[in-house]
């Protein structure tokens, strides 16, 4: 099959978006299909340096990056990305289109119906109900209404990465197209040779001989940061030897707002924000870590979750976040309310316990070569697309 995907960024910035976009298609080009992806240069509020509008390779993915005009209330405005998928959509099979109120992803919706192309939307967590009102709800149910209800609906499906992330859309609209439930998954490959553990610790001196509680991913409100913070400077309040690291990027204010929690609390000297991680940087913290935590409001999947388990490490996380079932279900990690208190809890009985949080690692390391590897994922999406096409 000859299968386009476009998604408005995959910048590093994007975090899981850019793992999940990235490991599909290499999924997908690894089963044999010819795969391309059109994206922007956005990153953010920050510009790549890529070159534009033509191939080049992404960790081994053929990628065309378009440059962008503006940015309005997070929707990317690349009018040459436009013009490009109107020429591009009537010589694929398939399109996959990534998330949901942006001019690129209405574009290639567009141009589908034109020219008679089946397409697959992937929401990413976007059709959440709360998160949906929590900013520009007026904004977003004026796109919905002359956008989105016909692109949803004329889509040949819809397709989510967890059970979690089907029952919130049914909340959130009725859309007709069928839905595809397609858990996402990472390439193993860089998690088979881990770097030896104390290479991260080294660079920070104030970790030496700490247990590390990590968060790790895009510093954002939705993420449930405030929340980690308040629980570990309750497990530092009863202990001395816990070091918190927050790992990744985020909006400048937020991350203030975050330092100046950690301030009022008095755990700053006793924690670390990194800033972004490349690749090898991101296995090297996972590598050192203690414990791996994620406390969102509101995760259709948790591909951080995921990595963190591929690397061995015991997990906590919300029951906001798209796999908990899969995690309860299988004993590998342990799941609790949005609450300060219940994380704390988690966190203490984890650190007293070596023998659970080593169990609990191999347990994780099972289910995500299982359950979450991008080898499954593609192996379901081609039959899944294959059926949509008509392809044998």
């Amino acid at each position: 099959m000859r299968i386009l995907v476009t998604s408005f960024s995959i910048g590093p910035r994007t975090g899981g978006l850019r793992v999940g976009v990235l490991g599909l298609c290499k999924g997908l080009a690894k089963c044999g299909h010819q795969v391309s992806l059109y994206t922007t240069n956005a990153d953010e509020n920050e510009i790549l340096n890529v070159p534009l509008g033509v191939s080049t390779l992404e960790e081994g993915v053929e990628v065309f990056f378009y440059p962008v005009q503006k940015i309005i209330f997070g929707n990317v405005l690349s009018y040459p990305l436009v013009a490009a998928l109107k020429l591009r959509v009537p010589n694929v099979d398939l399109v996959l289109i990534h998330s949901m109120y942006q001019l690129t992803s209405t574009a290639a919706a567009f141009y589908c119906r034109k020219f008679r192309v089946p397409y697959v939307v992937r929401p990413h967590g976007i059709m959440d109900p709360k998160l949906a009102r929590r900013r520009r709800w007026l904004l977003k149910w004026a796109y919905i209404q002359l956008f989105e209800k016909k692109n949803l609906n004329c889509a040949a499906a819809i397709q989510y990465s967890s059970r979690m992330e089907d029952e919130m859309a049914r909340h959130f609209m009725t859309v007709e197209s069928p839905s595809l439930l397609i858990p996402e998954g990472i390439n193993l490959e860089p998690f088979e040779k881990l770097p030896s553990r104390g290479n991260f610790r080294d660079k920070y001196p104030e970790m030496a001989g700490k247990s590390l509680i990590l968060h790790l991913g895009r510093i954002h409100q939705k993420k449930g940061l405030d929340l980690l913070v308040e629980a570990f400077s309750r497990v530092a309040a009863r202990r001395d030897d816990v070091h918190l690291v927050l790992a990744g990027s985020g909006d400048k204010g937020y991350v203030m707002q975050i330092t100046k929690m950690l301030h009022y609390l008095d755990v700053f000297d006793r924690t670390t924000i990194t800033g972004q991680l490349d690749e090898d940087e991101k296995l090297a913290i996972l590598r050192d870590a203690d414990i791996f935590v994620l406390a969102s409001y509101g995760e259709n999947f948790g591909i951080s979750v995921v990595e963190a388990m591929a690397c061995g490490l015991p997990v906590i996380i919300s029951d906001k976040v798209g796999i908990w079932r899969e995690i309860l279900e299988a004993s590998a990690g342990t799941v609790t309310k949005c609450q300060p208190e219940e994380i704390a809890d988690a966190i203490e009985n984890l650190l007293n316990d070596s023998g659970l949080r080593m169990a609990m690692g191999q347990r994780g390391k099972n289910i995500a070569r299982d359950k979450f590897s991008s080898d499954r994922m593609s192996e379901s999406m081609e039959t899944a697309y294959q059926a949509i096409c008509g392809a044998p």
